[in-house]
């Protein structure tokens, strides 16, 4: 289970114990997702998340999305890219630390194909890929959602970690499992009164889920 920050869902002492529950509960990957604040304010950020969790590596993975100056500079676990600018540091030739986290948001079958073909041509790993959005969510509320359908066909072409992501509640996480090797959640937890409950509503839906 990956979870993905936004701080515009709730206050910001609800945001740091939404993460800190999360963890507790067993969540894995917490991807820091706030692309619209500046450096000084995303490093003020990582580090109230830092002190809250008392991350380390061995405890969970904080990810940092899109912003390559703190992922430089700060112990992230690893960073999330959107495929374009996976696409341009490639172009750039970045190069991606063998020992970090690499994950990309892809939105269709195409785009896992030029994915797979870039990783055999510059003998790349990366880690997972996010498929989105699943199902309606508040917030893509202008966008038909994919559905399972791209689930479906992206694994008949990848042998990389899929991460279903977009409306996904206990509900319909046991179809989502079906068809994806792990999911993430955002406003699900930030908006939830708790956090705990919550997760084990995934959990107990998880349990009785066969994987493919």
């Amino acid at each position: 289970m990956y979870l993905i920050t936004n701080r515009h869902l709730c206050d910001e002492n609800h945001y740091l114990k939404v993460i800190d529950e999360a963890i507790n509960s067993g969540i894995k990957n917490i991807i820091l997702r706030e692309k619209d604040m500046s450096d000084d304010e995303l490093t003020d950020l990582y580090w109230k998340v830092v002190n809250k969790t008392n991350y380390s590596d061995d405890k969970f993975n904080l990810i940092i999305n899109s912003n390559l100056n703190l992922y430089k500079k700060l112990n992230f676990s690893g960073i999330h890219l959107p495929f374009e600018n996976f696409l341009k540091l490639i172009k750039e030739g970045f190069i991606f630390e063998e020992n970090k986290i690499l994950g990309l948001s892809l939105h269709s079958v195409s785009e896992i194909s030029d994915l797979e073909r870039i990783i055999k041509n510059n003998h790349l790993n990366v880690d997972y890929i996010t498929l989105s959005h699943i199902y309606e969510t508040k917030c893509k509320k202008d966008l038909k959602p994919k559905g399972i359908n791209i689930l479906k066909d992206a694994k008949k072409i990848t042998n990389i970690k899929i991460v279903a992501l977009g409306g996904i509640l206990p509900c319909n996480v046991k179809e989502v499992l079906n068809y994806a090797d792990d999911f993430a959640i955002m406003s699900t937890l930030f908006t939830c009164g708790n956090v705990e409950l919550k997760i084990k509503e995934y959990i107990k839906e998880i349990s009785v889920t066969t994987y493919r």
